[in-house]
């Protein structure tokens, strides 16, 4: 729950931050200020990820198969949507449970929004913290194309009940889920 109070927050602040974009002119005001803005913030969302075979601590070749869901999107610039989806199918080559932790580019997704418009989106996995069961992961990157093209995206991913140790074990670790939030920002 800190993590969705964090990301709102977060973006509170880009609405109402200014940034100055050139040195001040005479009598102090900038010539030009650039308004950075939360295009599009969804702060409720959920995420769902099968493994096969199941992570281990070793790297081998993985199919990674899962669902997003994004709800409650509130729409500052552009036509307004509401909630998002997105899926994934894949393999994953010399994939461990080591690259949950890791920074490392995550493949090329898109979010199909509410008006079926699609973003594609180019991601980094620039964080990972493990506190307990918790497992929360940030992601930052660009929507390279579609709806909302040009904006930076950063997903935070929070896993509830991620059992590391099962990398360990003799059956792996199959599957994640857990909560998400997603916030685009433009520079105007």
């Amino acid at each position: 729950m800190r993590e969705i109070a964090s990301c709102l927050m977060m973006s509170l602040l880009l609405v109402s931050g200014q940034v100055s974009a050139e040195p001040s002119v005479e009598g102090g005001a900038s010539p030009r200020e650039v308004l950075t803005l939360a295009v599009v913030t969804c702060p409720v969302g959920g995420i769902q990820i099968r493994y096969t075979p199941p992570l281990r601590d070793f790297p081998q070749d993985v199919r990674t198969n899962g669902e997003s869901v994004f709800s409650n999107c509130v729409t500052v610039l552009g036509e307004r949507v509401t909630s998002g989806t997105s899926g994934t199918d894949g393999i994953r080559q010399g994939y461990s449970c080591a690259d949950l932790l890791g920074i490392l580019p995550v493949p090329a997704g898109q979010v199909v929004w509410n008006t079926g418009e699609v973003s594609t989106f180019r991601l980094t996995q620039i964080s990972a913290r493990v506190d307990g069961p918790l497992l929360v992961v940030v992601q930052s990157g660009t929507v390279l194309s579609g709806k909302f093209e040009g904006a930076q995206a950063v997903n935070t991913v929070t896993f509830a009940s991620t059992d590391l140790d099962a990398c360990r074990s003799p059956e792996g670790l199959p599957r994640m889920s857990g909560n998400q939030t997603l916030v685009l920002t433009k520079v105007l």
